[in-house]
């Protein structure tokens, strides 16, 4: 395993380090493959901002904390990525071997009826406010959930390994998850 950690604003004290170092390796207990875990402090707005991203090589686990503290901070962003990473190794015991191709769809109320106009005003206007890259890694639909279950969004891009096509998976509102399949023509 790698840890690097960098201070975006200049040099890591070496009294972070002491006290980070031991704590990122203790990780390897929850994450039999970790790979690396990158560290990257800021200064923003008077706060120190702490950012941890541990790569396994089909999962990303990630927190970003802010607190006057340095210390502080990382504390809060490690306790957020040992949770996940804890999280991770109870679900890959338990996993269950149902594919997300073959849950039963559950019927869900038109979210659209009773909308106030305003609302159906602004979804007419996207604007995009952020841009990520993000990359795509081969994995079946079950991982694919897992892994967005982790970083905990409402849907997740991987290329599906059986087929080598774009898929997502996403979170249903009515509950269960979704699978998006490209017909590539």
């Amino acid at each position: 395993m790698r840890i690097d950690v960098r201070g975006k604003n200049g040099n890591v004290p070496q009294y972070f380090l002491d006290h980070a170092e031991p704590r990122l390796e203790s990780l390897s207990q929850y994450l039999e493959k970790l790979e690396e875990v990158r560290v990257v402090i800021a200064e923003r707005r008077g706060q120190h901002v702490v950012e941890i991203t541990v790569e396994e090589p089909r999962n990303v686990f990630r927190s970003e904390k802010a607190a006057r503290d340095v210390l502080e901070a990382f504390d809060e962003a490690y306790k957020a990525v040992e949770k996940q990473a804890r999280r991770h190794k109870r679900r890959v015991r338990s996993r269950t071997k149902q594919s997300v191709r073959h849950l039963e769809p559950v019927e869900s109320s038109d979210i659209t009826e009773g909308a106030p106009d305003e609302a159906i005003m602004e979804a007419a206007e996207p604007e995009i406010v952020r841009v990520k890259t993000h990359a795509l890694k081969p994995m079946t639909p079950e991982e694919a959930a897992m892994q967005m279950e982790m970083v905990g969004h409402d849907f997740y891009v991987f290329t599906d390994a059986r087929t080598e096509n774009v898929a997502v998976v996403y979170r249903r509102k009515s509950g269960g998850y979704g699978l998006i399949e490209p017909n590539v023509q």
